[in-house]
């Protein structure tokens, strides 16, 4: 293998490496959002629970209304029952008075049955302010490592594109260009091996007369079908890029 296809090998290597790293910090930054996300969307919900719960107090309340309002008939037919001069009144108010009681036992029993469902409703707001509690304390603990895992990928990004540099610096400038312009339309693969006389990018059979410029070591060689530059690959070439 010539000094320039390794040359254009390593510099591959740390590409891909390079396009990982960016990718890595992309999905971490990715995580913090959709946790800030997940958070959101529970607060809106509960800020849905507690309008929820006012509105149902105002009903509870207009609830408690209508039983006083009741009980306050009630009383004004008692006195009035107790005013009555014949037993014919008397058994008038006392009937009245019973359907009263009838529908204030019924408003009652409803507001028994809506304090219950709003003891429900509390709870529920208590656990979703809980969740987002502690789903806060995971956000915070998750930034801070996103933070760590971040500066380290800084300094491998450094530490790489230096060596690119350094790669890019033993090539010619339109060997260099080739390279950069293979790698930018070639989903970043500009450089592979040929197996067995197979591309292994496109897999397509490369000619006889392909092989031997390879094995000549003269100049760079073109796959005929998906336009990657060549090499011969003889299972030796499997060792660290950098």
């Amino acid at each position: 293998m010539s000094e320039k296809i390794e040359t254009l090998r390593r510099l591959q290597s740390i590409d891909s490496k390079l396009k990982r790293l960016e990718g890595d910090k992309l999905y971490r930054a990715h995580d913090i959002e959709k946790k800030k996300g997940e958070i959101k969307k529970k607060r809106d919900e509960l800020a849905d629970i507690v309008r929820d719960i006012k509105n149902y107090q105002k009903s509870i309340g207009m609830k408690e209304l209508e039983l006083k309002t009741k009980e306050g008939e009630i009383d004004k037919l008692n006195v009035q029952m107790n005013q009555a001069k014949t037993n014919k009144e008397f058994s008038a108010f006392k009937t009245e008075i019973g359907g009263k009681e009838a529908d204030k036992s019924l408003i009652e029993d409803a507001i028994l049955g809506m304090i219950t469902k709003l003891e429900e409703m509390q709870q529920r707001q208590s656990t979703f302010e809980k969740e987002i509690a502690h789903e806060e304390v995971l956000l915070i603990e998750l930034q801070k490592k996103v933070e760590t895992d971040m500066k380290a990928m800084d300094a491998e990004i450094a530490a790489l594109k230096e060596k690119r540099n350094k790669f890019a610096s033993l090539l010619d400038n339109n060997t260099l260009q080739q390279y950069n312009r293979l790698t930018n339309n070639k989903d970043g693969i500009a450089v592979v091996g040929v197996v067995n006389k197979v591309c292994q990018s496109c897999f397509m059979s490369v000619t006889s007369q392909t092989i031997n410029l390879l094995m000549s070591n003269k100049d760079i060689t073109y796959c005929h079908s998906c336009g990657r530059i060549l090499y011969l690959d003889d299972g030796g070439n499997d060792r660290e890029e950098l």
